[in-house]
């Protein structure tokens, strides 16, 4: 051609002169770009760009320099998309959109401790008992929470009504917590993907709240739910739905919303992983371990993500509940409350439309009951 040589900088281009200077116009090079000329000074803004500048892609030095920065990252971004989402990342960390941002909202600071963290989630216990209190008060009852965590929302409920109350939950090391905090007054059980080990009739009302997303088997842990509970009781469920604006559950690193509804998992977790291993980046305190020191990049687990989330959408979850033997005594869809962002209030409405309503929707509240007539159909 015209004695430059094409270098590729990812999936961006630029042409270097045999003395690695840049090349001047000519029309030899034009078939490459188009109209428009490959020497123009083109600006990508990274997530990662640790000087905090725009970084151009022509000439042998700013190329070596964005070189560089990718090679000191051992996550690369490996997509046209993954580039995309970074930059989308950077105008609300450190762009325009940062009002925007999810983190910078976070109420609470919930990401900067553990202890802000269960106090932000504890501070929704009177909103949940709201919610709970039109169908069964737990005054008096054995309840189980399902998907308990480190008990904090079940000891929270406690301080509020007097009840026999069971915690469940599959991971160990968030029971060990519980035990050690809450152990005196609460008992912990831990479950497999299908089952939860408690006697058949034994508890008067389940509750979950934020747990259905992560069962990697819900129908039969649903079942499971049916089988323990009393004749009678009912099985409370709150849950965010997949497509609900942090349905990713990747806020705490990827703060703008709906990104699973732009980008593939196998994207968003690529980028995820990237700036996780940045210099720059402040992590969510749950990605420290118990001395205080980072825990390994949990972004490059895939099949721990993929058993993490089930995409659960409404319609989906209508599917389930009609699979499932309970009697259905309240289905409803909760709009944007407006805690972080007041303006959201304005579009509550549309929890309500089809379609958008998969979309414009913070949690899905569910109560289902085991039928009275069980009992006397297990006599006969």
């Amino acid at each position: 051609m015209c004695g430059y040589r094409k270098v590729k900088v990812k999936s961006y281009s630029s042409h270097i002169g045999p003395d690695n200077t840049a090349a001047p116009d000519c029309s030899t090079c034009l078939p490459w770009f188009g109209k428009r000329h490959p020497h123009k000074r083109l600006r990508f803004r990274s997530a990662l760009d640790e000087q905090g500048g725009d970084v151009p892609f022509c000439g042998s030095k700013n190329a070596a320099y964005f070189s560089e920065m990718q090679d000191t990252n051992p996550v690369q971004i490996n997509s046209m998309a993954g580039t995309l989402c970074l930059a989308m990342t950077r105008l609300f960390t450190k762009g325009p959109l940062r009002r925007f941002n999810v983190i910078e909202r976070a109420l609470g600071n919930r990401f900067e401790s553990n202890d802000n963290y269960d106090a932000d989630r504890v501070s929704n216990v009177s909103d949940y008992r709201k919610l709970f209190e039109p169908f069964v008060g737990f005054a008096g009852k054995t309840v189980l929470e399902l998907g308990c965590g480190r008990g904090y929302l079940l000891d929270a409920f406690l301080q509020q009504e007097k009840f026999t109350a069971i915690g469940a939950d599959i991971s160990l090391e968030a029971l060990a917590k519980a035990r050690a905090k809450y152990g005196h007054h609460i008992r912990f059980v831990q479950t497999t993907a299908t089952t939860v080990p408690l006697p058949d009739n034994s508890v008067d009302v389940i509750y979950t709240v934020d747990t259905v997303e992560h069962l990697s088997r819900p129908y039969e842990i649903f079942a499971d739910a049916f089988r323990i509970l009393r004749p009678g009781g009912l099985f409370l469920v709150h849950f965010g739905p997949w497509y609900n604006p942090a349905g990713a559950h990747l806020e705490d690193i990827i703060p703008f919303p709906w990104p699973h509804a732009i980008f593939s998992m196998d994207t968003l977790l690529n980028v995820a992983a990237h700036i996780y291993e940045s210099r720059e980046h402040k992590h969510a305190c749950y990605w420290y371990d118990d001395s205080g020191k980072l825990k390994p990049n949990p972004y490059l687990d895939r099949e721990r993500w993929r058993e993490y989330l089930n995409d659960l959408t409404i319609r989906k979850f209508r599917h389930l509940q009609r699979r499932l033997p309970y009697e259905t005594v309240h289905f409803r869809r909760l709009g944007f409350g407006g805690k972080a962002f007041p303006a959201a209030r304005l579009l509550s409405g549309l929890a309500h439309v089809p379609v958008l309503n998969e979309f414009f929707i913070k949690a899905v509240l569910c109560v289902l009951r085991k039928p009275a007539v069980q009992a006397h159909r297990q006599a006969a």
